[in-house]
């Protein structure tokens, strides 16, 4: 299981992908080389990412802001002793409200251990990860990506990706994520970089290529 540790790293990988698809080195070109992101490993970085889902960057940093006001530290104890209304005022909706509470008494029963899952393959941690309610195949591999920097993982249900993908291809529709699950195949042992690049190429507003 490779790691991003370094902007060294990431670089050689996109070197690599430029010279294996043509259409992701055009798109460097275009949109400029992305940067190694990461993010806080652990609880915190899995609060985040649940807070992230569906709803934009900015939205997701005011919650996730109100909610660290609000409790002394974000732990999985101070989560489950978060009552409803105050998670509201926070901003956070009820069902992400709920998905945080199981989140938190799976760690605090022991029966997840984001220590041991730091070490442990990509799939073992998204098994262990998705067997969590509420947590679905992208919030695993988002986290596989940004808090463990996993060069390998790909969440190809984000609409983003699709997006950059049809764009990228020049495709008159958007591919499902089963589509671009396996259009990914093509961008191993470093599909998290080519993610990068599309996510890149997205925000950037670019056309399909012709």
């Amino acid at each position: 299981m490779q790691q991003f540790r370094s902007a060294a790293a990431l670089n050689e990988a996109l070197d690599h992908l430029a010279r294996q698809d043509a259409d992701l080195a055009r798109a460097m070109t275009l949109a400029g080389r992305p940067r190694l992101r990461a993010a806080k490993r652990g609880f915190r970085g899995l609060v985040t990412t649940l807070i992230s889902q569906q709803v934009s960057v900015a939205a997701a940093r005011a919650i996730e802001g109100r909610l660290e006001a609000a409790l002394d530290d974000v732990t999985p104890r101070a989560i489950l002793d978060l009552d409803p209304p105050a998670a509201k005022a926070c901003g956070l909706s009820g069902q992400k409200y709920r998905y945080l509470q199981e989140l938190a008494a799976a760690i605090e029963s022991g029966s997840l251990r984001l220590n041991r899952l730091s070490r442990a393959p990509d799939d073992e941690v998204c098994d262990a990860l998705t067997a969590i309610k509420g947590i679905g195949p992208w919030t695993a591999n988002i986290y596989l990506m940004f808090s463990l920097r996993r060069c390998d993982s790909f969440a190809a249900g984000d609409l983003a990706l699709q997006e950059g993908y049809r764009r990228l291809r020049s495709l008159d529709q958007r591919p499902t994520s089963v589509d671009l699950e396996r259009y990914s195949e093509a961008w191993r042992p470093y599909r998290a970089a080519a993610a990068l690049i599309l996510w890149r190429y997205y925000s950037h507003g670019f056309s399909p290529m012709g």
